[in-house]
């Protein structure tokens, strides 16, 4: 190990010259650490080492060093990718695990095992990292005074290592626990207990167990929203798996009422873009025609085609497209080829971006006017449709 961590430091002495004491080190490479530059982490942290075990320093400080090095070594991997940088960080680590089992350091070496699953995890190898991962639950049982949110952090790790390997509900009960935990230290509205139980409530969702999913999700996202706003991503997958699960124990009034009360938020917040709002009614509008609600679907989707015919587009031609379908899926063939030949000249005026769109829109108003037997309008634009296709198959050839 040795051997390599010097070649680390095999650099110009004057790239280090401010940092000569192994103190200086280490603190240098905790600073570019904490600011994501692993790789200058490592040099420093590297030299730290090396004058460390020069002045025989005690244990506990080697292993830290090591410690530090590796999951710089990790981050490197995590980062870019780099399979060397896992290896080098195994071996650092194993060196910070053997120095903790001759000296008896047993915390430091329940933190050697953690990280050893968390390289394994990087690995792939979900077993490995789930068997470090046991040994260091098993090992810190042993001791006098153990750490509780360390604990708590392990449990969430081998739950998601659970996860991944389809042992749902052991996953389920390891977040439960490290949720509980999270809640008796920071309280029940603080974000990392929000966090714990966002996955928990995702490990009951794909147990099918929807009452307790959505019980654990409308907390995480109750705390999320005051947090971060129900626009930030934590809050934006909670609302979504809760969403799922309400349509998959068949509470659609539930599910429409989290998505209406989202839309009203957008609208009543001061200098709201308008075409952000269209787009967040749009995907709505879809959401309803799925649940077959079409009349809160044609509200919505008459404003978004009010928003967007301000600036015309592919959003304006998609707007009244979606109108079609919703008339076509009642009935009314009539009114959908009204709104598709709507969509169609929206389609036409940016036809150089979206051919492959206009040409889908004729394809299936010729399939229209032949349900309703007009097959001289359907003949019309099935020859449209395919001088467009052929143009576009040569305009691709010239270019190819």
């Amino acid at each position: 190990m040795f051997g390599n961590l010097r070649s680390l430091i095999a650099f110009p002495k004057l790239s280090l010259a401010s940092w000569n004491q192994a103190r200086g080190e280490r603190e240098e490479g905790e600073r570019l650490f904490e600011e994501s530059d692993y790789a200058g982490a490592e040099l420093h942290l590297a030299q730290a080492i090396v004058d460390s075990e020069q002045r025989q320093e005690p244990p506990n400080k080697r292993i830290s060093l090591r410690l530090e090095l590796g999951e710089a070594q990790r981050r490197q991997f995590v980062a870019d990718g780099n399979p060397q940088k896992l290896v080098a960080a195994e071996e650092t680590v194993r060196s910070a695990h053997d120095l903790a089992s001759r000296t008896n350091q047993c915390e430091l070496l329940v933190e050697t095992l953690e990280l050893l699953g968390a390289i394994e995890a990087d690995r792939g190898k979900l077993n490995e990292a789930a068997r470090f991962l046991e040994e260091a639950g098993a090992l810190e049982a042993k001791l006098k005074h153990s750490e509780p949110m360390q604990v708590a952090r392990r449990q969430h790790r081998l739950g998601l290592l659970r996860q991944r390997q389809g042992r749902l509900q052991e996953a389920a009960d390891l977040f439960a626990a490290s949720a509980a935990t999270h809640e008796r230290v920071f309280g029940e509205n603080h974000s990392s207990t929000a966090h714990r139980l966002s996955d928990l409530g995702a490990a009951h969702f794909a147990l099918g167990n929807h009452a307790e999913a959505q019980r654990c999700l409308r907390r995480a996202i109750r705390v999320h929203e005051q947090e971060s706003g129900l626009d930030s991503p934590e809050a934006a997958a909670d609302l979504k798996l809760l969403t799922e699960s309400l349509e998959a124990s068949g509470d659609i009034d539930a599910a429409a009422a989290q998505f209406e009360r989202v839309l009203n938020l957008k609208l009543r917040a001061v200098g709201t873009d308008m075409n952000v709002v269209a787009e967040a009614q749009f995907q709505l509008a879809l959401r309803y025609r799925g649940w077959r609600r079409h009349s809160r679907a044609r509200e919505l989707l008459m404003e978004v085609v009010g928003t967007f015919r301000r600036t015309g587009g592919a959003r304006l031609a998609r707007g009244y497209e979606a109108l079609g379908q919703l008339e076509e899926d009642t009935g009314h063939y009539h009114e959908a080829l009204r709104e598709l030949a709507r969509a169609g000249k929206v389609w036409e005026s940016v036809r150089a971006q979206h051919v492959t769109e206009l040409i889908g829109n004729l394809e299936h108003r010729v399939f229209l006017f032949d349900l309703l037997r007009q097959h001289k309008e359907a003949a019309y634009l099935r020859e449209q449709a395919a001088a467009l296709a052929q143009a576009a198959r040569w305009a691709a050839s010239e270019a190819g």
